[in-house]
């Protein structure tokens, strides 16, 4: 038995236009924060189920922009979690950042707190394209900041976006082959989604924005599966691709099911059976005294099979033949059929995956099943 930990750490020096997590560029408010995030951590280490006694064997600094979190406050966190957790040896903890924070001394700081995986929020390397999202950084200044990751952290993963406005197949191609090039271990890659309530989807719909359209988007996210796969990357799950062994360990917590409790505004926990999560009210959370839970489910039968099925196929490993039979029965079996003859399903041995197309409609596909 094991558990991981995500970290919220909401403050970003600018909203991104595409963003719709739980930010705040009021840094005035970081102190208190941490104090209601410190409390929050004696909480969850003594409540039920029981906690301290579970190996932390991942945790995750996540936001926001955790890089702009002072390394006083990361110190005093890191601390209270290794004060109040059994985190064991080796265990993985990962940092997001951003280009515009990483120095020579920010690295050295950082690596002393414990960070072991560093994971850099790029985007993009073309600048046309970083204006419109409103991304601090310039894709020289990225470049130098991999190099300085690199040469201080065991482990680097790069951020990119497929589907931006002004992005084009040429530019993406090239944003492709320059985070190669790069030396990193891992390239997570995401698709552009408008968020409700975003900037970036205002502009769209009033046609003051282009974005490319899903057709292209398509065809670049199945060729970049493929180039970089012949770059050496395994793609593991619908979004991220790795060298081997430099998997994210904290995410593949949560696509194989295992426990881990997200501390911080708006962060979310999953523990025996149980899916919890706090407030995405910053004033509130702060005011909590570490008791900002506002939502909390007990994991039913039928949303159980529904989980299983959604975590099982958004890995590239698939799921198991006679799983798939258990959980669906005869409707799965003519599921399978129907994928496999159209080509959004492949069949390894004993398991079922989508392929990269395949993966393009996971969502609806796997309504289908439901």
């Amino acid at each position: 038995m094991s558990l991981g930990l995500y970290v919220h750490l909401p403050f970003c020096r600018v909203h991104c236009t595409y963003c719709p997590f739980v930010i705040s560029t009021d840094v005035s408010q970081q102190e208190r924060y941490v104090e209601a995030l410190l409390a929050e951590i004696e909480a969850r280490s003594v409540a039920p189920p029981t906690s301290a006694a579970l190996s932390v064997e991942s945790i995750y600094f996540g936001g926001g922009t955790p890089s702009r979190t002072s390394v006083e406050n990361l110190k005093r966190i890191a601390a209270r979690i290794r004060e109040r957790f059994d985190v064991a040896p080796g265990a993985e903890l990962s940092m997001e950042a951003n280009p515009e924070d990483i120095t020579a001394e920010t690295l050295r700081e950082w690596r002393e707190l414990g960070v072991n995986r560093l994971s850099i929020g790029v985007q993009s390397f073309n600048d046309a394209e970083l204006e419109p999202l409103h991304r601090v950084h310039t894709a020289a200044r990225a470049r130098e900041a991999i190099a300085l990751a690199l040469s201080a952290m065991p482990r680097v993963s790069l951020d990119l976006m497929l589907g931006l406005p002004q992005q084009t197949g040429e530019s993406f191609e090239s944003t492709l082959q320059q985070a190669i090039v790069t030396g990193v271990g891992h390239i997570s890659l995401y698709m552009l989604d408008l968020e409700e309530r975003t900037p970036l989807k205002t502009l769209v719909e009033r046609g003051r924005i282009e974005i490319p359209d899903d057709e292209l988007v398509a065809m670049l996210y199945v060729q970049a599966v493929e180039t970089l796969a012949r770059a050496g990357f395994r793609q593991y799950e619908i979004s991220n691709f790795a060298r081997e062994g430099e998997e994210c360990r904290h995410n593949l917590r949560y696509w194989t099911g295992g426990a881990y409790f997200g501390l911080g505004v708006g962060a979310h926990s999953f523990d025996d059976g149980r899916r919890f999560a706090n407030t995405r009210n910053i004033r509130t959370y702060i005011e909590s005294g570490g008791d900002a839970v506002d939502f909390t489910e007990v994991i039913g039968e039928a949303e159980e099979r529904r989980e299983r099925l959604f975590l099982r196929l958004r890995q590239t490993s698939g799921i198991h033949y006679e799983e798939l039979q258990r959980l669906c029965g005869q409707e799965g079996m003519q599921w399978l059929d129907r994928g496999l003859r159209d080509g959004w399903l492949r069949r390894e041995g004993e398991h079922v995956a989508f392929t990269p197309s395949g993966f393009l409609l996971s969502n609806e596909l796997i309504s289908q099943l439901f």
